[in-house]
Parts: C-alpha cells; structure tokens; sequence
C-alpha cells in the first residue's frame, strides 16, 4: 500500500494536518494523482543537488502532463482546469523542490501515527 493511502487512512485530527500541509505550490491533486511516481522518487538526494532536482521537477511536470492528457480524454472539466492552474504554478520561474511537500511528510505521519509538526 502506498504512503498516500495509508495516510487516507488516518484519524480526521491527522487528516486536517496532513490538508494543511499542502498549498498552491504543490497541490493536493497532484500528491493522490502522482502518488506512486512521487514515492519512487529520491526527494533527499535532490534537496542536496541542484541538477538532480531541477531534473526530477522537469520529470514531474512530464508526469503532470501524462495525467492531463488522460484526464482529457474522460472530459473531466473541473480536474482539467486544476491540472493546467497546478501546471502553470509548477512552471513557475524560481520554483525549486524544497518547496514542495514530499513523501517523506507522509512517511513520518505514519511511523509516529500522531500529529507531525
């Protein structure tokens, strides 16, 4: 089970952090659509290399992309419209991934199973 699912399952005390957490810069829609991609990514290595992040935010907007064409094809107006307002925010100039929530956050909600900070 992913991350993102087990934090799902978490009490509703947990669940108003975990909704907390997330902002226009990262999204919650992109966290469930993406769950699985983000998860297998190495988030620590790249807080610490430049290139390698820049590199795994180029990989996330590939990825953002996969899910818009595929969300297209369903016709789902509303989650078009925020795929392409998240996208655009993604694309933002100065954007980097420490500001971007990641698994990690999740990970230690779970292994502590009470409120993260």
């Amino acid at each position: 089970m992913s991350q993102w699912n087990q934090v799902q399952q978490l009490e509703i005390k947990f669940l108003e952090q975990v909704d907390q957490f997330y902002d226009d810069n990262f999204p919650m829609e992109i966290r469930h659509l993406l769950a699985q991609w983000i998860e297998n990514q190495d988030w620590e290595a790249a807080s610490n290399n430049e290139t390698m992040a820049t590199i795994l935010l180029q990989n996330l907007l590939i990825q953002l992309d996969e899910q818009l064409g595929r969300v297209s094809k369903e016709k789902n107006l509303l989650l078009i419209h925020n795929l392409k307002r998240i996208r655009k925010v993604l694309q933002s100039p100065g954007l980097s991934t420490a500001q971007l929530p990641l698994d990690r956050y999740g990970e230690t909600c779970i292994q502590r199973s009470k409120p993260c900070p």
